[in-house]
């Protein structure tokens, strides 16, 4: 567990760049399917809101999240946060048209909160994969998640271009600071035309990138990984799944979400 320190992080002009159709939809199936808490009105007084870091070239992924999430009727308000001006302009129009909030930051990780909302989730994808040294991209996660409402997730980490693979945190914000859940895989074996561990290590989130070296739990449980799939791989079907099956009748604590969507809850 890591304590949230509100630290002053290097500034963005723009949090994200360009992005495409589909990209972040298993971000959005998984918060749909197991964060359940984001969709519990417990105070009428106040309004929830979900955070989505970045616009990108253009406002794709943000409407995908709202349609995801708005399959509830109790769904928080998706609100974008864009550090540059030209992307706040040119989305206003279609997210709002989608119940989407559009509002431009200082390129800082302080969300443009008003007084009477709250933040039940906040989705980071592509944020921190470049640009920030790992002391910024630790501090600037640790900045949003001290905005969090207590049990809040946080969805950090990075995917292909297209979304066919990718890996995320699952952050939570506690009362003691900010836990790491668990992570979060995704591949799909049919664009990808196959599955193997090894595809998705460059999509590691940023820290664990860094420190994915012999010896660390992330890298111990590759090597697992790694071996449940060499005993599945020639088998017919979703080898992917497969593995996921496998690592988890070796003792590991992986859970099959949905198609193409795999999670990792390592004990501690």
């Amino acid at each position: 567990m890591r304590l949230c320190l509100p630290l002053v992080v290097a500034q963005a002009a723009a949090y994200s760049g360009r992005t495409a159709p589909g990209r972040l939809a298993w971000v959005d199936r998984y918060l749909l399917l197991r964060e359940l808490s984001l969709f519990a009105d417990d105070e009428p007084s106040t309004t929830r809101v979900f955070c989505d870091i970045g616009l990108g070239d253009d406002a794709t992924t943000t409407l995908e999240l709202a349609e995801a999430l708005q399959q509830d009727a109790d769904a928080p308000l998706v609100v974008a946060c864009e550090a540059d001006a030209n992307r706040c302009a040119g989305a206003r129009e279609a997210c709002a048209a989608a119940g989407v909030v559009v509002r431009q930051t200082d390129g800082s990780f302080t969300l443009p909160l008003k007084w009477d909302e709250v933040c039940v989730g906040t989705r980071a994808m592509n944020v921190f994969r470049s640009g920030y040294t790992p002391i910024e991209a630790a501090r600037g996660i640790d900045e949003l998640a001290a905005q969090l409402q207590p049990g809040a997730p946080l969805i950090e980490g990075s995917c292909s271009r297209n979304g066919d693979c990718g890996v995320a945190h699952v952050l939570r914000r506690t009362d003691d600071g900010l836990a790491r859940e668990a992570l979060l895989f995704t591949a799909d074996i049919k664009r990808r035309r196959g599955f193997a561990p090894l595809a998705l290590r460059p999509y590691l989130p940023r820290d664990l990138r860094w420190s994915f070296r012999e010896g660390s739990p992330v890298y111990d449980f590759w090597l697992r990984w790694t071996e449940a799939w060499k005993a599945v791989r020639k088998a017919e079907g979703d080898v992917f799944r497969a593995a996921c099956d496998e690592l988890r009748r070796r003792g590991d604590a992986v859970e099959w979400v949905d198609d193409g969507l795999m999670i990792w809850t390592p004990q501690g």
